[in-house]
């Protein structure tokens, strides 16, 4: 898998998804610099995320959106966005779901935790609802740490 990571970008739309990647890794430095651990923090996540994406080999144009969706999510937060737009919240979150169960679906196929999924209307009805299940579930465990993070860390997560 990290020889994934290393290999150069052989279509315009994976030059794009790296790019993405390096606004994910500035973004980290930006946060260093001028905001707090916690922005610092989501961010370390969404550059994590954007590099997963990558390791699983997913469409180029996909990992490209994921990485935008994941980057403005992250950005909505440092900037306040969330408070400003009563129904911001939701989008986003819909959003990132959609875009980051995908992923963690690939990611578990290619780390061999589930077997690729053949071209059958069941094998893709079983694709789906595994996928749907890994966004619920990654929804509620993101719900549970902002909570946690508002709870014992710091009262600047919001949790709307």
């Amino acid at each position: 898998m990290i020889d994934d990571l290393l290999r150069p970008p052989a279509t315009l739309a994976a030059v794009t998804a790296d790019a993405v990647r390096g606004a994910a890794l500035l973004s980290v430095l930006a946060a260093l610099l001028w905001w707090g651990p916690v922005d610092t923090a989501v961010l370390l996540l969404v550059l994590g995320g954007v590099l997963l994406s990558r390791m699983v080999r997913v469409d180029p144009r996909v990992d490209a959106a994921y990485g935008v969706a994941l980057l403005v999510a992250a950005w909505s937060s440092i900037g306040g966005v969330y408070e400003l737009i009563s129904w911001w919240d939701l989008a986003i979150h819909t959003l990132t779901t959609a875009a980051i169960a995908p992923i963690a679906y690939l990611l578990l196929v290619r780390l061999r935790y589930l077997q690729p999924a053949g071209h059958g209307t069941r094998e893709a009805a079983g694709v789906t609802i595994v996928t749907l299940a890994l966004g619920i579930t990654l929804s509620v465990v993101w719900e549970f740490a902002e909570w946690a993070g508002y709870t014992y860390i710091t009262s600047v997560i919001n949790v709307g």
